[in-house]
């Protein structure tokens, strides 16, 4: 096994070991932080899928 091949393997016994913590935040408007929701991505993800199908009927 090389050097290159030994470190992937311990690098990836690291991470995988590690918790994932999965969080972002946002600033509203009197400044204070918000955690951004999975419904709050999907729910921006579906506004932005509808808005492009409204440019797609423009454009065909």
């Amino acid at each position: 096994m090389s050097i290159s091949q030994v470190i992937i393997k311990q690098s990836s016994k690291v991470l995988d070991h590690k918790p994932a913590t999965n969080s972002g935040y946002i600033v509203d408007e009197q400044g204070k932080e918000v955690q951004i929701t999975t419904a709050m991505v999907r729910s921006v993800c579906h506004q932005l899928l509808n808005r492009c199908r409204v440019v797609f009927q423009k454009v065909c």
